[in-house]
């Protein structure tokens, strides 16, 4: 089969003997006739805005000063602008992406995001749905639940949740889906998702974490302890496990063991205990924090 044979199959059209790109391929990419869809993770800028979102920002900025027709310059932009928790500048360099290329669906979930993580939860699930007219991705979905979720719609959210975890298969869709089944009142529903979450990912602590969360905040203190205890056992190198663990110690009334273990943690991450210790000082006895996000 010959390369152009392949790029009419894959919904590739010619004009004057050129094969022009359809908008959606710009959207997701192509591998031969199978899409790969391109996420906030997966740019082209993404390791460089690990490594340093705040040069990175200025960099692109620079870019996109020189190409103002370029969409990539603005959203990596808007990755360095998320990275580094501002979301508004986040938001103004997604919007100059979409007036570049009206429809791009990774501008529009970048943009949804920024718009959730500042509680503009009814634009961020327009944004979030908008996306998916172009490239289905569980990005969207998972914006869309965690929206639903904060405006009281948990049984929206679980439905959101259901369909990122079948597209992403990742274990902390199926974690998210099993806090929204708590919070919906199916709590064996929740208990049941964060078990099968924990068959299908054996070595990952996370199904513990949150079920250490929901059950110290039902009450079931010995098993919010063992949830923990069994997440720092699978990895005893996690901040998060180790912070979930000390809280519960704390707020169970063994203080010992909570100091004992904010020290292991701050080991391993100095700023983290710091956060907790003042935590557990401001709020001794208050609801576990669950996964971020």
């Amino acid at each position: 089969m010959s390369v152009l044979t392949r790029l009419l199959m894959c919904g590739f059209t010619m004009i004057r003997g050129v094969a022009v790109i359809p908008t959606a391929a710009l959207a997701v990419g192509f591998v031969g006739c199978a899409p790969k869809q391109v996420t906030m993770d997966t740019l082209p800028c993404a390791n460089e805005v690990h490594a340093d979102p705040s040069a990175a920002r200025l960099k692109f900025a620079k870019q996109a000063q020189g190409a103002p027709d370029d969409i990539m310059p603005q959203l990596c932009i808007a990755y360095a602008a998320i990275a580094q928790h501002r979301y508004s500048e986040a938001i103004e360099a997604t919007t100059r992406a979409l007036a570049i290329e009206k429809g791009n669906a990774v501008a529009l979930r970048m943009r949804a995001f920024a718009r959730y993580r500042l509680g503009a939860f009814s634009a961020a699930i327009e944004d979030a749905e908008r996306s998916l007219r172009s490239a289905t991705d569980g990005e969207a979905y998972e914006i869309i639940g965690k929206c639903h979720l904060r405006q009281g719609d948990a049984r929206a959210a679980i439905e959101d949740f259901r369909v990122w975890a079948n597209l992403s298969g990742l274990v902390e869709a199926r974690c998210w889906m099993g806090a929204a089944q708590w919070t919906a009142g199916d709590r064996a529903g929740g208990l049941k998702t964060w078990e099968a979450a924990e068959l299908a990912a054996p070595k990952d602590p996370e199904p513990f974490i949150w079920k250490a969360g929901f059950l110290f905040r039902g009450g079931d203190r010995a098993a919010a302890l063992d949830a923990a205890m069994r997440a720092v056992e699978l990895e005893p190198s996690s901040p998060q496990a180790l912070g979930t663990l000390a809280r519960v110690q704390a707020w169970s009334g063994d203080s010992a063991a909570a100091a004992a273990t904010t020290q292991r943690l701050a080991v391993i991450d100095p700023f983290a205990a710091k956060q907790l210790k003042q935590s557990l000082q401001s709020q001794p006895t208050t609801e576990l924090e669950t996964s971020g996000g």
